[in-house]
């Protein structure tokens, strides 16, 4: 059976989509934690794949979407509004942290809503840019 695409992938936190590239190949691209854009990196494939003792989760593209805005929001830094929110969502996890507790479950619906928004502002800078957000067809 082939492969179908894209793929969803946290390998040791980072996210990283395989998407088949328009002649048919495979793009991997990584968020990077400098910039929270996504990076080719073939390196994935074989760390992926081809068996590995990290840490490799295949999820859905909802739950990626809400990784990738963990990710970017626990180690991207910048100014404006999606700056923000993500110190909202961030304080939110520390306090429940540092309280010993679990996330209440309107603090989870919070957040979640929270991360889809910054989701689209970060991906509509990154356009604006000309910098590579999600790739197309993930």
């Amino acid at each position: 059976m082939a492969e179908q695409y894209p793929q969803y992938y946290i390998y040791e936190r980072r996210p990283v989509v395989f998407v088949e590239a328009p002649d048919g190949g495979l793009r991997i691209w990584a968020l990077s934690s400098k910039t929270g854009e996504f990076r080719l990196d073939k390196s994935y494939l074989e760390k992926i794949w081809f068996g590995t003792t990290a840490d490799v989760d295949a999820v859905s593209r909802p739950e990626f979407v809400q990784r990738v805005e963990e990710y970017r929001g626990r180690r991207v830094h910048g100014g404006g509004p999606v700056y923000a929110l993500y110190e909202t969502i961030n304080s939110l996890e520390d306090t429940s942290r540092a309280e010993a507790r679990d996330l209440s479950p309107e603090e989870r619906v919070l957040i979640h809503t929270l991360r889809l928004r910054t989701h689209e502002l970060f991906e509509k800078r990154l356009r604006a840019e000309g910098r590579q957000g999600l790739p197309e067809g993930a």
